[in-house]
């Protein structure tokens, strides 16, 4: 309970770390696309300013300034005006008492909102905003106060405070929207990250979990393996210990058992000492150049002797003319593996099979078969992969001697994976089990 809760806790720190993560991206991303709309907006309104500025400063009125200053619409105070549409100016002149005399070029509308417009010198060459409201209409501005000299032909500006003007209200409702559109995208995202967060940290916690809980496992197995021969072993000394004067020869089957339980435990610690250097990829294969024949015959001769001591029979079909590269050392372990193991399970009177055959892979490549076939009590089909798996016994009866410690199978099938093989299992019939090994040569 306590390994799920952990388990628990760290797949929901994995879960909030990747949401931050994607939270603070989304908002990154919001942030440098708003910047960069607001930049594009204003950067060219204050380039226009700038052109206007030049433009009055240069004499270059603009063709309604002239057309104004030729004829200009008598101002009537019952002049109706619009409520409704974008309110734009272009220039307010102010006169010597900051004033605004080029009333005649605004039109009615625009007076109603301008006249009230004060003349602020210390704004002079600033680029700022300005907010105007005259009978329920509200205008926004920015605004550039500029002086123009005397010596300027155009009376119009010549000796005066001029303030460029542009409305921005249209540019205001632009921003505007495109914060919403924006907040309601980075919200969808938000949402769809959360979802995204959750199945990326149960994705990744699968594996951190499958390994915590094979390590839990393969400590817990260990530490059980290694404390049967130990018990063994400490009630053996002890029971020598009430016998102080026995003999050796007296005491020989006690003695012969401790031995034993050593002897299997020594076989355990270096088996367990195998598969964590394989884990660390500290083992490298030594591959040599092998006869192939006298080789597999030289291996295989010692478990035809232990069969027939055993009252079983052992079979060898050996045709493998020719070399291959190979660790040796390492496959010679994995045949030993599974000629014990077909010895272990078959019953007395039964026959071990071992074949050796050269063979072509699917990719025309020259590999070695090999096949030991026992007439045991063979694997269910729902065990054959887990027989490959650490400390896992099909018949959990068994015990250390009778059924091994269950990392065999596991060692050599690491094996036969460092060099890009294969092994497999199926069943015998009428009985038993088949484990069939590829080797590439």
């Amino acid at each position: 309970m306590k390994i799920q809760t952990a388990e628990k806790r760290q797949q929901w720190r994995l879960f909030i770390k990747e949401l931050i993560t994607f939270a603070a991206l989304f908002a990154a991303l919001g942030l440098v696309v708003y910047f960069l709309f607001y930049q594009s907006i204003y950067h060219e309104m204050n380039h226009g300013f700038q052109w206007q500025k030049e433009q009055i400063l240069q004499n270059a009125p603009s063709p309604k300034v002239r057309r104004l200053m030729s004829s200009a619409p008598p101002k009537t105070k019952n002049h109706a005006s619009p409520k409704d549409g974008p309110f734009r100016a272009n220039l307010v002149v102010f006169n010597k008492d900051g004033k605004v005399s080029n009333d005649p070029m605004l039109g009615q509308r625009d007076y109603d909102l301008l006249k009230n417009t004060r003349l602020i010198k210390s704004r002079l060459n600033q680029v700022t905003n300005l907010t105007l409201t005259a009978d329920g209409i509200t205008g926004h501005f920015k605004t550039l106060l500029i002086k123009v000299p005397k010596s300027n032909p155009n009376r119009v500006y010549a000796g005066h405070y001029v303030l460029i003007m542009k409305n921005i209200d249209a540019d205001l409702q632009a921003m505007q929207n495109f914060r919403t559109a924006l907040i309601t995208t980075l919200i969808i995202f938000w949402i769809l990250a959360i979802a995204i967060a959750y199945v990326l940290s149960r994705a990744s916690m699968k594996p951190i979990i499958l390994a915590w809980r094979k390590q839990r496992d393969f400590s817990g197995n260990a530490a059980h393996e290694l404390r049967t021969p130990l018990t063994v072993i400490q009630n053996q000394l002890e029971y020598l210990l009430t016998k102080p004067k026995s003999r050796i020869m007296d005491e020989a089957e006690e003695v012969s058992t401790a031995l034993d339980e050593v002897s299997h435990m020594q076989t355990l610690t270096n088996q367990l000492l195998l598969l964590a250097r394989s884990d660390s990829n500290v083992i490298q294969l030594n591959r040599t150049n092998v006869d192939l024949q006298p080789w597999l015959e030289k291996a295989i001769k010692l478990y035809s002797d232990i069969a027939q001591s055993q009252q079983k029979h052992l079979q060898a079909t050996i045709n493998v003319p020719g070399n291959g590269s190979f660790d040796s050392d390492l496959i010679r372990q994995v045949l030993t593996v599974l000629l014990d193991n077909a010895v272990k399970y078959t019953p007395a009177g039964g026959t071990i099979t071992v074949n050796a055959k050269r063979i072509h892979d699917p990719l025309q490549h020259e590999a070695l078969q090999l096949q030991v076939a026992d007439t045991g009590s063979g694997i269910a089909d729902a065990e054959k992969e887990k027989v490959f798996e650490r400390f896992y016994r099909t018949d959990k009866s068994r015990n250390s001697k009778t059924g091994g410690n269950g990392l065999g199978l596991a060692i050599a099938k690491w094996i036969i994976t460092q060099h890009h093989g294969k092994i497999s299992v199926k069943d015998n019939h009428p009985t038993g089990a088949i484990f069939t090994v590829t080797i590439p040569l």
